[in-house]
């Protein structure tokens, strides 16, 4: 089986190599937009796309973790690596958007070409993007070190190497060194050209000798350990720092393997409750349901876009009033979340606001008692297309904050929802639209007619209008629902339960 998945991730880099040329055409595009965004990351994504570029241009196909392992040495060399992970993933999830609409395009293309991009994508984010909560994780496994007692420890900074300097990012003392908080603080704000500099600055600040005979640094991949020993000319040996190194890298690969196979597998069981699902109603149900019980949130509100309205149309929500959200109905680009993260949600990208007051109109957030939101768009990856949004809480006046596991893994969540609505699309707009509905009740009787074999005429003279009059109706009707023929909008309008 994962043997048949790197088949597929291989597959997914092999299209993006060979669709280089028009997605350089369609990047450049994009790229001046973004640029007018004044996004901070899209130079340097820039300039990784135009070596991989190059790199492609080889008629050899590199394997893929070659490729993205290439690309990341190419960041760490040249670029900082501490970065803002939101705008990463709304740039990476922008470039694996040009490259399905470049598929969509294309009619000798297949579902699977689409499936192995979006597999290549997420191995993607899976290797750059899932070990990013650096702080929260360095301070609890060097607890852990200093716990082992392997060596007289008095404090454990671990320090980033940045592009042009070094940063602290955690600092943690022993329990026989009271410091107090504000200097550890300061700690961790330091940044030096020279790891030494480093070294002296913290101890200073941490009331320990500065003297090198008591500061051991133990590098760990693009980490380093600086440890401030207890005991001045503490005679560390050689296997008690491969001890230390080999700990922390241990628990830095577990990290890594906990989030990845949570992600997957939320993502998974995520998919299969909503393969199981009939019908709209089941359908919109299953979205917002699981939306909650396979990631960390305790309310979910569902909506649709109405293209025939164009306005966005409450369709269900789990542990909140479904007809209160089903009554909701709002001129989309009218709202300040539309007007401004437009840009954003139509990339796929999941959006935090710590105040949902921000974006949405004080009415619901006064009804609903809002305070923290995430914003999920509902993306369709094999259409290039958002057809709806769902929002996210953790409860009445709940305040939260959320990782970048739980974001990156939200892209995917948006994506296997999408597909689904849009297979769907017509039965559920018909169905959740309610009297703002798709046909008018007079285009209902005409369509009605039709189905039960009427001519133009004979449904003319049923209904008293002339036979042009219905004419122009049958067109309306072809026409809101995307049907080929009147006899095909008669098909259409039974299974989406416009008519008997």
């Amino acid at each position: 089986m994962e043997h048949k998945v790197e088949q597929l991730i291989q597959k997914g880099l092999s299209i993006l190599i060979g669709l280089n040329e028009p997605f350089m055409k369609e990047w450049k595009e994009v790229l001046s937009t973004l640029k007018y965004r004044k996004d901070s990351l899209v130079d340097e994504f820039d300039c990784l796309i135009q070596i991989a570029s190059q790199q492609v241009l080889n008629d050899k196909i590199p394997s893929v973790d070659s490729f993205i392992l290439s690309l990341l040495a190419e960041w760490k060399n040249r670029f900082s690596s501490k970065y803002d992970e939101n705008e990463s993933i709304f740039l990476l999830t922008t470039i694996e958007n040009i490259f399905q609409k470049l598929l969509s395009e294309n009619k000798s293309s297949t579902f699977l070409d689409h499936q192995a991009v979006q597999s290549l994508f997420s191995k993607i984010l899976d290797q750059t993007l899932l070990t990013q909560d650096i702080e929260d994780r360095n301070e609890k496994w060097i607890k852990t070190i200093i716990a082992t007692n392997v060596i007289p420890i008095n404090w454990i900074a671990v320090v980033n190497k940045g592009q042009d300097d070094y940063q602290v990012d955690s600092v943690v003392c022993s329990e026989l060194n009271q410091v107090d908080n504000p200097l550890i603080e300061m700690s961790k704000g330091l940044k030096a050209s020279q790891i030494d500099h480093l070294s002296t600055a913290i101890a200073r600040l941490l009331g320990t000798s500065s003297d090198e005979a008591s500061i051991v640094q133990i590098p760990c991949l693009n980490d380093t350990l600086i440890i401030g020993l207890l005991h001045k000319d503490y005679p560390i040996s050689n296997h008690e720092i491969e001890f230390i190194r080999g700990m922390y890298l241990r628990q830095l690969k577990l990290h890594h393997l906990e989030s990845k196979m949570e992600w997957k597998d939320a993502s998974l069981l995520f998919l299969q409750h909503l393969l199981r699902t009939r019908g709209a109603d089941e359908a919109v149900k299953a979205i917002t349901k699981g939306l909650v019980e396979y990631m960390p949130f305790n309310r979910c509100a569902l909506f649709l876009y109405n293209p025939y309205e164009d306005k966005g149309i409450g369709v269900s929500g789990y542990n909140v009033s479904n007809p209160t959200i089903q009554k909701i109905r709002e001129e989309l680009f009218k709202l300040p979340l539309l007007k401004k993260y437009f840009h954003t949600l139509n990339h796929s990208q999941p959006l935090y606001f710590a105040d949902a007051a921000e974006v949405l109109p004080k009415k619901y957030v006064q009804e609903y008692k809002l305070k923290s939101l995430v914003i999920l768009p509902i993306f369709v990856p094999t259409k290039s297309k958002l057809i709806g949004i769902a929002l996210l809480d953790k409860g009445e006046e709940s305040q939260f904050k959320v990782s970048i596991q739980t974001l990156a893994t939200l892209i995917k969540f948006g994506h296997y929802a999408g597909e689904l609505l849009f297979s769907i699309g017509d039965e559920a707009l018909q169905q959740f639209a309610n009297s703002n509905g798709v046909l008018t009740q007079r285009e209902k009787e005409v369509l009605k007619l039709i189905a039960e074999g009427a001519s133009i005429n004979e449904a003319a003279t049923v209904l008293h209008l002339s036979s042009y009059t219905v004419r122009d109706y049958i067109s309306i009707i072809i026409q809101k629902l995307a049907a080929k023929n009147r006899i095909d909008a008669a098909v259409k309008a039974i299974k989406m339960n416009l008519i008997s």
